[in-house]
């Protein structure tokens, strides 16, 4: 199986317990991060395009959405670049932009190329800005977007919900807005999946 070292994970096993009727266990395999769980099952990826692991996890995404076969969604987190608070939050706005234009698929993954792969990187609100515009998304667009009330808010929910689930770190899966993996605690993707799955079929 493959192991996790794609995204840094721990790899020990933990040491051999009595059968249960879960494999799972809270605690150590999950967290509960709210009281209250959605209304129907889905999975949020907490990630970050500075997150150079969350960029190795990219190629991960589409098998994680055909295993678990509930809703998948991304929520943007706005911590990294830790020593610059005004272009982590530019990032989060521009990728709720993305979403607004319906344009993610295609200008996420090159956003991660543009700062993990190029040599310059994206370290300024003007070359995020720039990803867009090699887009034929216009200037004018962009900024009327970027400007507007309606991105900030959406900007500023996605920037308070990290901290609402408990994130301290990316990439991180949190399902039915309730039950946070453990990334460290698996040791392979077919486990993580696995766990995922568990945790979209746990009844409150």
């Amino acid at each position: 199986m493959l192991v996790l070292t794609i995204i840094s994970v721990a790899c020990a096993q933990s040491e051999k317990k009595e059968e249960t009727s879960s494999k799972w266990v809270e605690g150590q395999h999950y967290e509960v991060v709210s009281e209250k769980a959605s209304e129907e099952p889905k999975v949020t990826e907490f990630f970050s395009h500075y997150c150079g692991h969350c960029f190795q996890f990219e190629r991960w995404i589409d098998t994680v959405k055909t295993a678990i076969k509930v809703p998948f969604e991304k929520s943007h987190v706005s911590y990294i670049p830790q020593n610059d608070s005004l272009v982590a939050m530019g990032m989060v706005k521009a990728f709720v932009i993305m979403q607004e234009l319906d344009v993610e698929e295609t200008v996420s993954p090159q956003m991660f190329a543009a700062i993990h792969l190029s040599n310059e990187g994206v370290q300024t609100e003007e070359a995020i800005k720039e990803i867009f515009l090699l887009n034929d998304i216009s200037s004018e667009q962009y900024d009327e977007l970027y400007a507007s009330q309606e991105v900030y808010d959406k900007a500023k929910a996605m920037s308070e919900l990290w901290l609402e689930r408990r994130i301290t770190s990316v990439p991180t899966l949190v399902v039915n807005d309730k039950y946070k993996v453990n990334m460290g605690s698996v040791t392979s993707m077919d486990e993580l999946i696995e766990l995922t799955i568990a945790l979209t079929k746990i009844e409150d």
